[in-house]
């Protein structure tokens, strides 16, 4: 069973099949890919131009790849929908962006996953891509899945995705882009994102996806990917860092308020890693500006301990979401509340199922735009 609680700023995509929604999707919001592409083709940069062509070359590279059988069909509809080429579409996937970070957390009777989304691009404030409808949601005899979205990026891909028992969010890494224009099996990491985001929940098991991008080929860029899933009874958390070849997989613990915190820098704890970008080539800030943000959450995280501990009762997930956005945005806004920030994200999965919520960056706290609740 799935309800809405709260219907607003949430599109049901039109069509009995999946690639019959991507193309309503595409004519959806035509224009503003229309415009995203025009935009791109007359950019000059190097970095931009070689993203381009590696983009399409990927796109001639995962022809024959069975595992990316039905990510071709959906992005061939969407392109059509705009009525774009399947090659600039994948410009779109290609074109980087730095923002976001992402809290799991464990609680009582389940598991968090906390997101901001924010959209920054190549060391420029740009127009947020996020407008209404900010959420797409997918029907199949399988049941639904939902994506935040923008306006200009195949839905699915980045950002935050959420379906009965799997949500997922995405939080962009600084990796080294050197060499890319020489990689022979070049992997978009927004099609891993999507890939992930279309599993059942049982099949998000992480050694296995990274297994699969092995063999697939490799990564031309960076994504922290948050997961949280429940596989019978059990609920559980994890982060998989994806820096072009290289990839680590951190687990949830299982005690009530432990938590894993993830910004745009690779997790300084971590050992180095090959394809990370140096400290003092970070922008957007910089590299102490991300290591605060680091901080700041596990601060945070010690501070709401107390609430970590405890249970949620199915009558209460409304006022636990509305609460947890209005301390985001409200009562921490000077940790979380920039001028990239588009829309902050909540979702739970416990005992008593799946519930999302979103909210826009704005000063109207006592309304979110939508309760998703899966059973």
């Amino acid at each position: 069973m799935q309800y809405n609680e709260v219907m607003q700023n949430i599109y049901q995509a039109k069509g009995t099949t999946l690639i019959e929604q991507y193309r309503d999707v595409g004519r959806l919001f035509g224009k503003n890919i229309q415009e995203s592409v025009n935009k791109l083709s007359k950019k000059r940069a190097k970095l931009t131009v070689i993203r381009r062509q590696v983009a399409e070359k990927s796109w001639t590279y995962i022809q024959d790849k069975k595992e990316c059988s039905e990510f071709r069909e959906c992005l061939s509809a969407w392109a059509r929908g705009a009525e774009i080429t399947n090659e600039q579409a994948m410009w779109l996937l290609a074109d980087n962006l730095s923002g976001c970070q992402s809290f799991i957390a464990r609680y009582g009777s389940g598991v968090a996953l906390l997101h901001t989304e924010e959209e920054f691009i190549d060391n420029e404030h740009i127009e947020l891509h996020m407008s209404d409808p900010m959420t797409i949601a997918f029907e199949e005899p399988s049941g639904r899945s939902c994506t935040l979205v923008y306006n200009n990026l195949m839905p699915g891909c980045g950002l935050y995705g959420f379906k009965s028992g799997l949500i997922t969010a995405i939080d962009t890494l600084f990796v080294k882009e050197n060499g890319v224009a020489e990689v022979e099996r070049p992997v978009l990491v927004n099609m891993i994102s999507w890939m992930i985001w279309r599993m059942k929940p049982e099949e998000a098991e992480p050694n296995n996806i990274v297994e699969m991008i092995n063999s697939l080929g490799e990564l031309i860029d960076g994504y922290a990917i948050n997961v949280v899933r429940k596989v019978g009874e059990v609920c559980e958390g994890y982060k998989l860092t994806l820096a072009r070849s290289e990839s680590k997989i951190e687990m949830l613990g299982e005690t009530p308020s432990d938590y894993l915190a993830q910004t745009n820098l690779i997790d300084p704890k971590y050992p180095p890693m090959l394809w990370a970008t140096p400290p003092r080539q970070i922008w957007r800030g910089g590299y102490r500006y991300f290591l605060h943000r680091y901080k700041t959450m596990a601060s945070h995280a010690k501070m709401y301990q107390k609430y970590l501990i405890q249970s949620l009762n199915s009558r209460g997930i409304l006022q636990v979401h509305k609460t947890i956005h209005k301390t985001i945005l409200y009562d921490l806004k000077e940790a979380y509340v920039n001028k990239d920030l588009g829309a902050v994200c909540v979702g739970l999965i416990d005992k008593n199922g799946t519930s999302v919520s979103a909210k826009k960056n704005d000063e109207n706290f006592e309304e979110i735009e939508y309760l998703e609740l899966f059973n």
